[in-house]
């Protein structure tokens, strides 16, 4: 493959990452459309937690940028001639590091969604 049908696909990829990640990333009722067992929303709530969905849509494509490329990196190492067990696993935690960001920020972003709704709201989330 040549380098820029390889360019290519790998941007297709990305793109197709992205955009499934968006579309999960919130999982079932957080959508903004009544949801049965998700809480009516005011006006202000909406426009919070599409705030909160923005914010996040950037931090977690920087994210797993970064992870993609660790991948691709790690990859890179394992096809090596001479294997360097250091070098691997220090990417391997690199990689690791980066996938823990991600949870962390997965979590702090459910909990500042959660904290928009009202306690009466909070009683039908899960």
């Amino acid at each position: 493959m040549t380098t820029k049908k390889a360019a290519v696909t790998l941007g297709l990829v990305m793109a197709m990452v992205l955009a499934a990640s968006a579309a999960f990333a919130w999982g079932p009722g957080f959508g903004y459309g009544p949801v049965y067992g998700a809480p009516a929303l005011s006006p202000e709530q909406i426009a919070q937690l599409q705030k909160i969905q923005a914010d996040q849509l950037a931090v977690m494509a920087k994210l797993r940028s970064e992870m993609f490329a660790k991948r691709l990196e790690l990859q890179a190492l394992y096809r090596e001639p001479a294997l360097d067990q250091a070098k691997i696993s220090a990417k391997q935690q690199e990689l690791l590091a980066i996938q823990m960001q991600i949870q962390e920020n997965a979590l702090a972003v459910r909990t500042a969604a959660v904290e928009v709704l009202t306690p009466e709201q909070r009683g039908g989330t899960q």
